[in-house]
């Protein structure tokens, strides 16, 4: 079998074990690594399925790795969602070092995030300062509950309100209201995708499938579960005593196809990220933040000359609520000549780069400039001559039907989130990426009550 390391795309071989897998997962993204690489520690065999020719190349590389405590989830009418990302974020290096070695500075962390309040806010200073505070007491909480610190590190206050002084020395005060600092965090989706590969690399208890496609999940009488996959145009079917779902946009297609009518409703939207690697001259004052609360975006200071931006109303690409991620694929990618140009050069990493350079040079631009109007200082990125940039993207699945531009959207709440079991076969929604690895832990426990 092929295995191709997202990092180096060195090819080798690993061995084939002919004994039967205990698991196959569906999706090799941070949520189906983690739970290979937990499973496989236990004892476990795993096959871990995915289209891509290797792991963690979809969205869980293509996001902006904040290890969310929950401030931005200031209208959850339940109230619940800044608790449980509190949980996911103060565990996740905690369980990334014991899936891999790995500690927490090789996670790469960000500047310390801001949230400022642009004068568009769905919520007022008064309100959300007053979230920031209960947002603080459930951190404490949950940190002595679990005996977790947020990456290792000692932390005695998690935000700040700033005063109006250092809020217009970083932010616009025409555009703002005012903003706070806070100890959230971003860690570095490239660093942990390389991190979780050499893990699935050197474990053996563990198959990596690349290249298939799953085409549909059947729970039998028997109490196992079989798929269909598709790999080089030729289908096959694999029985296993367990599988868990861990796709993203084919989750819901493929728990259709296991008997699950799940009557709830989701969207899945498509966002473009842009990473900007540029001098340290070009860097000065740019600060890792978010504006809260609506149609805003984020920006990523990560401490290296390297910036992650994402100015939601220009890079929200494409949405849909059918709950098939194919429909959302071919919004993106629409138009038979564009796709096959980027179908062509994909195999010629530096050429793909070039044409991607000027096909979004006016998109980056704009994206700046919009994010400028909140953050001034980032507009030196512009004007940085020796800058390195790439477009990517990915898609986010969250229950809902409206966008968070509606302040009454579900997508305000992530509350209803992680793994459930229907027999021997597992679906898991992620919510976030800084939950997999807490929910590679719930799922493992269920997996062990299951076999």
């Amino acid at each position: 079998m092929i295995f191709r390391s997202a990092s180096t795309h060195h090819i080798f071989q690993l061995d084939n074990n002919n004994n039967q897998a205990d698991v196959g997962i569906l999706g090799a993204g941070i949520m189906g690594c983690c739970l290979a690489l937990e499973l496989a520690q236990r004892g476990y065999k795993v096959d871990l399925v995915d289209r891509a020719f290797a792991p963690m190349t979809g969205a869980s590389l293509h996001n902006e790795g904040k290890l969310h405590l929950g401030f931005v989830y200031a209208k959850d009418p339940l109230k619940a969602t800044h608790r449980l990302m509190a949980r996911g974020s103060l565990s996740f290096s905690r369980i990334i070092e014991n899936l891999t070695g790995s500690q927490p500075d090789a996670l790469r962390p960000s500047q310390p995030f801001h949230y400022y309040v642009p004068t568009s806010s769905q919520l007022d200073m008064d309100t959300i300062h007053q979230h920031f505070h209960d947002v603080e007491g459930a951190i404490r909480e949950e940190s002595q509950i679990s005996a977790d610190t947020y990456l290792g590190r000692k932390v005695d206050r998690y935000f700040e309100h700033n005063s109006f002084e250092y809020h217009k020395s970083i932010f616009s005060p025409e555009n703002t209201l005012g903003s706070f600092t806070t100890e959230e965090l971003s860690i570095s989706p490239a660093a942990v995708a390389n991190i979780l590969c050499q893990a699935i690399k050197q474990q053996p208890n563990i198959t990596f499938i690349g290249g298939t496609e799953v085409l549909a999940a059947h729970r039998l009488a028997s109490g196992n579960v079989e798929i269909k996959l598709c790999q080089d145009y030729e289908t096959s079917k694999t029985v296993y005593p367990c599988v868990v779902n861990c796709l993203w946009e084919g989750k819901l297609r493929i728990d259709e196809t296991a008997g699950i009518h799940d009557q709830g409703s989701w969207i899945l939207r498509y966002k473009a990220t842009i990473n900007i690697s540029a001098p340290r001259t070009a860097r000065n004052g740019i600060p890792s933040a978010t504006g809260i609360l609506g149609r805003y975006g984020d920006v990523v200071n990560h401490n290296n000359g390297a910036y992650y931006i994402s100015w939601y109303p220009l890079c929200k690409i494409a949405e849909t609520i059918h709950g098939d991620g194919r429909d959302i694929q071919d919004m993106v990618h629409k138009g038979a000549a564009s796709h096959q140009i980027k179908k062509a050069i994909s195999n010629y990493r530096s050429i793909s780069k070039f044409v991607a350079s000027i096909t979004h040079k006016k998109f980056i631009t704009d994206n700046i400039l919009e994010t400028a109007a909140y953050i001034p200082s980032i507009v030196s990125l512009l004007n940085s001559t020796s800058r390195h940039c790439e477009v990517g993207g990915g898609i986010i699945l969250a229950r809902g039907k409206t966008d968070i531009d509606d302040p009454e959207s579900h997508l305000h709440q992530r509350s209803e989130i992680g793994p459930v079991a229907y027999g021997s076969y597992v679906t898991i929604d992620t919510g976030k990426y800084c939950m997999a690895p807490l929910f590679a832990e719930e799922t493992a426990n269920m997996i062990a009550n299951i076999l």
